[in-house]
């Protein structure tokens, strides 16, 4: 039976075969597939790095699109992360900016020569290494919960060591750390995202850059203040100038909104600003001074918004007017009189002068408020004199000038010429 016909059944299985291959042929063709993203692994960088030097790849050149020619089948099973990208430094290096490309697959029906490369080398560029310290600013971003702020927001390294190429690192103006306070209410460390500027407030690329003890950005510790409402007092100082009397101080707000911890304001019901900062010597007309109230605040309190630093103040004078008092020569308080001698005013029965004050000052002033007196301890031989009483005035008032009075010193009759 197996030979029976020998020849045809050959044929037979022969013309299968080539069936079978037409049939494979047809239904798993060669193609073409692209890939796009592939990342170039940089191999021995400290060819570069160990003569001082460090590199930075130009034009995103280390990333690459790839075309394979393989069977339909295999193409529908491989992924972008079946291949494998190198640049070798060491070895592929060309004119000392170009460095080889090379592409494997880790499927065997795939070989390199199936692969064909958008580029063929990396661009890189060499320069020399540098290194400086730059400042660590916060930057506050978010609001914090109701009643509350950032009191303190303080970086674990207030400096921080930035080394990598020196065009980068000449470039470097800002560092700072963005703290997202939404929401805070308590004390806590947060890690930061590390962010680089340059002169025109620009971020710069930091793929080149290391930071000296740092890989995932800063911590940031936060201290949390609670805000309370506090009234404001205001003392003035001095007087303004003669003839125009101080009336009234008013000040806004009369109130301000301070921060601080729980211990520090739990007792804090009043900001007080003294009178050396409104000093109102010799002023003449109503006046308004503005002061910082931030120079008043308790130790470790500040104002839950800076924009309410400045306190208005208001004084308001009112112009003094003159009122004529007469006093009996006989009211007058005669002091140190000389042993032996009396004093005599001659014809004059009262001394008059002006008193000056507000019209509502001077409607309160009676004579009981009045004290004159007459010091003669400088005086001890007989003669006629002229000398400026002593006018003692309730506060607030004063003479428009001196009051003088002529008067005569005489010897005291004796007990025998009497």
């Amino acid at each position: 039976m197996l030979t029976n016909n020998l020849g045809l059944k050959l044929l037979s299985i022969i013309a299968a075969v080539m069936l079978w291959l037409i049939i494979v042929s047809i239904d798993d063709p060669v193609a073409y597939q692209d890939f796009s993203g592939i990342r170039v692994t940089m191999l021995n960088e400290d060819t570069v790095t160990d003569r001082d030097k460090v590199y930075r790849i130009e034009d995103n050149s280390d990333i690459i699109s790839i075309r394979v020619q393989a069977k339909r089948s295999v193409l529908a099973k491989l992924t972008p992360e079946d291949f494998t990208a190198t640049a070798d430094m060491e070895k592929n290096i060309k004119f000392d900016n170009l460095v080889g490309i090379e592409v494997t697959c880790n499927n065997r029906n795939v070989k390199s020569t199936d692969i064909t490369k958008s580029r063929e080398n990396v661009v890189i560029r060499i320069e020399d290494a540098s290194s400086e310290q730059f400042n660590v600013v916060v930057n506050q971003i978010g609001q914090e919960g109701e009643g509350y702020l950032v009191g303190m927001a303080v970086p674990e390294q207030s400096l921080l060591q930035i080394s990598g190429p020196a065009s980068v690192i000449a470039e470097i103006r800002r560092v700072v750390v963005d703290l997202n306070k939404t929401g805070f209410t308590t004390d806590q460390i947060k890690n930061c995202e590390i962010k680089i500027f340059d002169n025109s407030d620009n971020p710069i690329d930091t793929t080149y850059l290391e930071y000296n003890g740092k890989t995932t950005g800063m911590n940031v510790h936060v201290t949390m203040f609670k805000k309370k409402t506090v009234r404001l007092h205001v003392d003035y100082t001095g007087t303004p100038e003669r003839g125009y009397s101080f009336k009234e101080l008013t000040f806004k707000p009369d109130t301000i909104e301070i921060a601080g911890t729980t211990e520090d304001i739990a007792d804090l019901r009043e900001i007080v600003i003294p009178g050396e900062a409104v000093n109102i010597d010799g002023i003449t007309e109503d006046t308004q001074i503005n002061v910082d109230v931030t120079k008043y605040l308790p130790e470790n309190i500040r104002l839950a918004d800076e924009k309410d630093a400045s306190v208005a103040v208001q004084i308001t004078l009112e112009k003094k007017q003159g009122k004529t008092v007469r006093i009996p020569v006989s009211d007058i308080d005669v002091l140190n009189m000389p042993q032996g001698f009396n004093i005599s005013f001659g014809d004059l029965d009262e001394v008059e002068f002006v008193i000056m004050g507000t019209s509502a000052q001077l409607a309160e002033l009676g004579e009981d408020d009045i004290s004159v007196s007459l010091d003669l301890e400088d005086y001890s031989k007989i003669g006629s004199y002229k000398k400026a009483l002593d006018v003692k005035l309730p506060e607030d008032y004063s003479l428009m000038e001196k009051a003088e009075v002529e008067f005569r010193l005489v010897r005291r009759a004796s007990m025998g010429n009497k």
